[in-house]
């Protein structure tokens, strides 16, 4: 009797004081031993007449690996310790599933995105891009499908409180549409059709006039303003505000999105037309024509949809376009393998020879049949064998010789250099990430206050303007405008109330979560200092910090100076390679 109850005490105690981690099941394992023998089948087949193949990865080695390739990062002691000491004959399984059901892998995977939809790492145009790089970690997060993340990105239009996805066409508000579609094209199917902008493609088969038809998808897009920037009536307000002691509380981090709120918006006209150019100098088509739209690349089943966009929208992110597939589960072989299957990954040409053709078409079927789910498709790649051979250093092979005998050897990128740093000084940096549900239930409701204030306010600063407007502008500023003022204080409440609800202190992280927001930093012959720690970056939406702490700038910061020495992607056109820059 007395064993039992030990045993029960034993069972207990490991319940509430086991680390907790992820165990959700990403796919289920005859489907997941089923894809990784595809993929280790076809690649043992281009393997023939090889002499030498590498042996397994150690324990040692794999641990590493994975914890850089999924998080970003290398792994603490304490884990590394845990993994090497575990019994568990699938303790590989387990962690490569454990990972990817952790914030390190939406955290590292959010710079993958940024990388391929260009975001920039300012906001120089007072747009938000801070509230896109949310909207990415939100969908990662939550595992939405690769085909509903495009296609809501393709057809996102709101304001950014409503819809932050807008961000998508936003990037390209001083370009145009035209640039979006060329870097649709490329990141998602793996095309540069952008060169036959201003004349037929000297080096592929696409036309100036195919450029077009593509380009008019997205005609329509309009980049608006809901307020002008330099609108004086908003300050004046919070300035009488401010001077009412009873209401000082109302200010904090969080303030920002209802006094300085984001003013992009997108909308798309489906009835505005492109036009050839004038000096177009083809026979099949009229200078200043009207284009009409068509899906050129000669794959997939066309789609009808409420507009022009929604119609490539659907026509892209299809199953029966498997080159949409194909490009996106090749990019990531090459993140993770080091060499893709076909090189470059985003200059898809008929005549262009594929490394392994069989082993580029099953990549693509297999996320298919996975239904685009991000999770289970490198859940597969990282059980492979192919993903698990060692570096060998003897092993004099190139990458246009390279036939998966080994692991290639990759430096460390700009990014995981980073967090690695910083986890050797910091520890576990994933008890610093805001992923989790509490936090996106807040930001969803305080985004829905933001929202509600921005459609109400525009036309209380129409009618203030128009009634007060041919005042003297000392005059103006006088007088106070009684429902202003009141939708102001009333939406700072509500965000008020939102923060004690759901216990947001003011440096944003949850106050009962004190493994968020504090460090003690214990020093030799010293007494700890307390230390705050902000260890998200600027960019990241709904991170908002005060003067007060000391910030560790993480990977994506472009202001970071490790980054800009070791080398981060630009952006300037969709790239998802760690290794370049």
């Amino acid at each position: 009797m007395k064993k039992c109850k030990r045993l029960l005490l034993c069972f207990v105690t490991l319940l509430f004081f086991s680390p907790i981690v992820h165990s959700q099941q990403l796919i289920e394992p005859k489907k997941l031993w089923k894809h990784v023998v595809t993929v280790d089948r076809l690649a043992w087949e281009e393997r023939e007449n090889i002499k030498k193949i590498n042996k397994r990865v150690t324990d040692e080695n794999f641990i590493r690996r994975i914890y850089l390739d999924i998080t970003g990062k290398i792994p603490t002691y304490t884990q590394m310790i845990r993994f090497l000491k575990s019994k568990d004959i699938n303790k590989r399984q387990n962690l490569i599933q454990e990972l990817l059901n952790s914030p390190g892998y939406v955290s590292h995977y959010t710079n993958f995105w940024l990388d391929l939809l260009r975001n920039p790492y300012r906001d120089p145009r007072f747009i938000s891009h801070r509230e896109y790089t949310r909207y990415v970690e939100k969908f990662l997060y939550e595992n939405k499908t690769y085909d509903k993340i495009v296609y809501d990105l393709m057809t996102s239009t709101g304001t950014v409180q409503e819809n932050a996805g807008i961000g998508f066409f936003y990037r390209d508000e001083a370009t145009g549409p035209m640039d979006t579609i060329n870097a649709s094209v490329k990141a998602f199917m793996g095309i540069r059709i952008g060169c036959a902008q201003c004349h037929n493609h000297r080096f592929d088969k696409w036309t100036q006039k195919e450029f077009y038809e593509t380009a008019a998808h997205f005609t329509g897009i309009d980049y608006g303003r809901t307020l002008s920037p330099m609108d004086k009536v908003i300050p004046f307000h919070l300035s009488k505000i401010k001077e009412d002691p009873k209401l000082k509380y109302l200010f904090d981090s969080y303030s920002g999105h209802i006094t300085n709120p984001s003013l992009a918006s997108v909308s798309f006209n489906s009835q505005q037309d492109l036009t050839y150019p004038e000096n177009y100098a083809y026979k099949n088509a009229k200078p200043n024509e009207a284009v009409e739209e068509r899906i050129v690349f000669g794959v997939g089943n066309e789609f009808e949809g409420s507009d022009k966009r929604e119609s490539f929208a659907k026509w892209m992110t299809s199953k029966s376009n498997k080159t949409f597939s194909k490009i996106m589960t090749n990019r990531l072989w090459k993140r993770i393998m080091g060499v893709a299957i076909l090189e470059p990954v985003d200059d898809l040409k008929d005549n262009l020879t594929i490394q392994n053709p069989l082993l580029f078409d099953a990549l693509g079927d297999i996320f298919i049949d996975l239904d685009y789910d991000f999770k289970a498709f490198l859940s597969v790649l990282f059980n492979s064998e192919a993903y698990q051979f060692a570096i060998d250093v003897k092993n004099d092979f190139y990458e246009k010789d390279y036939k998966l005998q080994g692991a290639i050897i990759k430096r460390m990128s700009a990014f995981q250099l980073n967090d690695s740093l910083l986890t050797l000084k910091h520890g576990d940096l994933d008890r610093f990430e805001k992923l989790n549900d509490t936090y996106f239930e807040f930001e969803e409701k305080v985004s829905k206050v933001a929202a509600s204030f921005m459609n109400e306010i525009v036309p209380l600063v129409k009618r203030y303007t128009k009634t007060h407007g041919k005042l003297r502008e000392k005059e103006t500023y006088k007088i106070v405008d009684d429902e202003i003022k009141a939708l102001i204080v009333d939406s700072l409440e509500k965000i008020k109330e939102y923060k004690d609800y759901h216990d947001i202190g003011e440096d944003g992280y949850i106050k009962s979560f004190n493994q968020n927001k504090s460090v003690a930093v214990v020093r030799k012959g010293k007494k700890a200092q307390p230390e705050m720690m902000k260890m998200k970056e600027e960019q990241g939406s709904m991170t908002h910090t005060d003067s007060k702490g000391k910030r560790v700038l993480r990977a994506s910061m472009k202001d970071n100076r490790l980054m800009n020495v070791f080398g981060s992607l630009d952006r300037s056109s969709p790239e998802t390679n760690i290794n370049v820059g």
